[in-house]
């Protein structure tokens, strides 16, 4: 079956990798350059947590990635996930760090934001009214590591992968025009992230496109630390960086955007990093070394986005969204797969066109 994957982030890589795998003739498009950082999957480290917050449906998917997250660090030779812990935080009856703790195989006693500063030995602190689920099973994931892996492994599977390609839009059929050549394909799954709008108009009102930024903290004294994920008005998430930084975002904090139009990290963005450092990050200089902008594809329940398109049964929309999905990479491609195969599966269900009903909104970090 000859299938065109537009967008080669860390869905459409996935998508690439086990649909080729499979047997399919794939082709996987993108419009700039590889390991560019245009786009939603750039980064030195995401947040890995196997008890996602985020709903029952997302521990499942969590847990089920990790088997073949293990394949994928043996085909590369070299760990992708780093087991940090995490610490589940918000006000003080926040249904998030509630929801975290209930969904947890070994659940921990929730502790109060004061005895933090004093567990981490005073690298990370909190306010002392917060609740705090401390969760083991949390890290950090070397995110560009895994996705030079797939541009590599992808095509050794036989995906025939393609920068510089510009997709004409809006997508009306099955034939697709190519930097301005026609082609036609059996399928065609468009994993372009915060570009999808335009590639498919009539998820446009289901697809807000914000811009985020993170930044980067010293420390004199830099150790490894726990991964952050705060249910607070900012959103704030933290996690451990290379060369002993640690790396602040905030999931709530920034306005739509153009994505060929993304506006760079300024002032205003610095401030608002560095009053959450202040707080959250003691022995740290709050000022941050440097900062990157990144999209966020939102949905307006937080939740992913796999549906076929009215234009055409055999077009499928896959937004892996909402500045959470990088943690579930290796299970996109068999989600795709099995929509191919036209089987009904709990995440098709609970991420289609007839989703939500099941899946309520917990809150909580995105990454």
């Amino acid at each position: 079956m000859r299938i065109a994957v537009i967008g080669l982030g860390i869905a459409g890589l996935s998508i690439c990798a086990r649909l080729a795998l499979a047997g399919h003739d794939v082709s996987g498009f993108d419009q700039f350059e590889p390991m560019h950082t245009n786009g939603s999957s750039h980064g030195d480290t995401r947040i890995m947590r196997l008890t996602p917050g985020e709903g029952e449906i997302y521990v499942k998917l969590a847990r089920r990635a990790q088997e073949i997250w293990r394949t994928w660090e043996g085909l590369a030779g070299r760990p992708f996930i780093e087991w940090t812990g995490g610490l589940m935080a918000g006000p003080r009856g926040s249904p998030f760090v509630a929801a975290s703790q209930r969904l947890s195989r070994t659940p921990a006693a929730i502790m109060r934001g004061d005895a933090i500063h004093a567990m981490t030995r005073g690298y990370i602190a909190m306010p002392y009214e917060w609740d705090v689920f401390r969760q083991e099973d949390a890290g950090v994931i070397a995110a560009d590591a895994v996705r030079a892996f797939l541009l590599k492994q992808a095509p050794r599977w036989g995906a025939k992968l393609h920068h510089n390609a510009r997709i004409e839009a809006p997508i009306d059929g099955l034939v697709l025009k190519i930097n301005e050549e026609a082609r036609v394909f059996d399928v065609v799954i468009v994993a372009a992230g915060g570009w999808a709008r335009k590639l498919l108009p009539e998820f446009a009102g289901k697809l807000a496109v914000k811009r985020r930024v993170v930044g980067w903290f010293e420390s004199p004294n830099p150790r490894m630390a726990p991964v952050i994920c705060a249910d607070n008005d900012e959103g704030v998430y933290g996690m451990p960086a290379p060369r002993g930084l640690y790396k602040l975002g905030l999931h709530a904090i920034g306005g739509a955007t153009d994505p060929d139009n993304v506006r760079a990290p300024d002032a205003e963005d610095a401030t608002l990093l560095s009053e959450q450092a202040r707080v959250l990050l003691p022995t740290h200089n709050p000022e941050p070394v440097r900062m990157t902008r990144c999209l966020y594809t939102v949905t307006p329940d937080e939740h992913f986005l796999i549906t076929p398109s009215r234009i055409h049964e055999r077009i499928l929309l896959f937004s892996a969204c909402s500045g959470h999905g990088f943690k579930y990479a290796p299970l996109y491609g068999a989600i795709a797969e099995d929509w191919l195969n036209g089987k009904e599966t709990e995440e098709l269900t609970a991420f289609g066109p007839a989703r939500r009903a099941h899946v309520n909104r917990l809150g909580g970090e995105k990454t």
